[in-house]
């Protein structure tokens, strides 16, 4: 692979990496506003999370290998 677009796929998935932690932190916030009110929908917000970090890791894991 190529030098210039080995460092491109990087950026890339960094960026992929920084959306994730964004999204970490609306759901964090979502979650505190919704907890007491609706314990259902606070599941479903704890399952987002959950699956946006096995999708980080698999991102940091191609990273890793470029």
């Amino acid at each position: 692979m190529a030098g210039n677009t080995r460092g491109k796929l990087k950026e890339q998935f960094e960026g992929v990496h920084r959306n994730f932690e964004w999204i970490k932190q609306h759901l964090e916030k979502a979650l505190g506003l919704i907890r007491e009110h609706n314990p259902n929908l606070s599941d479903g917000v704890k399952s987002l999370a959950e699956g946006c970090d096995t999708l980080d890791e698999l991102a940091q894991k191609i990273y890793s290998r470029l």
